[in-house]
């Protein structure tokens, strides 16, 4: 705390004794003190409009079906390997598709966020992918490979998935 803080507005005073007290708090009895959404860092990285892969928009396929969507949640340790938690959303789709008689996956579509606090510690990151796609049935098997991966932001490190929600 410095001099200028003591005679600042009351809320700057207000937001430096909540730091000072979670900082105390969590490094001295091991506590953890959960903040508000504006003092979490967000890393947001997107595929960009719904595609299809190369290998499968030259073909027709035999037969299209709805527009499906999952949700996936991580919470992940040291990192956060973008690529691979998208792969993983993906064969989630894809299993969805094939229960529901699909073999491939069109105009797929993806969205990723990485969250970390602001103040603390940055070892710990709760990851949010949002994948579409379309369920389709081709002659031409399925890329497995999500569309667009180049576009996957992440955070360099030795990543730990502790924790996966999924939702349909």
């Amino acid at each position: 705390m410095t001099f200028k803080d003591i005679f600042s507005p009351p809320t700057t005073m207000l937001n430096v004794c909540t730091h000072a007290f979670s900082s105390f708090c969590h490094s001295h009895l091991g506590i953890q003190i959960h903040h508000d959404a504006k003092e979490t860092e967000c890393i947001d990285s997107s595929s960009g409009p719904a595609r299809t892969h190369p290998c499968q928009a030259d073909f027709k396929p035999t037969t299209v079906g709805p527009r499906v969507e999952h949700k996936d949640e991580f919470i992940c340790k040291g990192g956060v390997d973008a690529g691979r938690l998208l792969n993983l959303a993906r064969k989630g789709l894809y299993s969805t598709a094939t229960k529901m008689g699909g073999n491939v996956l069109l105009e797929e579509k993806w969205d990723c966020e990485i969250r970390y606090p602001r103040s603390q510690c940055r070892d710990q990151f709760k990851v949010t992918i949002h994948y579409s796609a379309t369920v389709a049935r081709s002659y031409r098997p399925d890329s497995q490979k999500p569309v667009e991966i180049q576009a996957a932001k992440g955070i360099k490190g030795l990543m730990t998935v502790i924790d996966r929600h999924p939702e349909f």
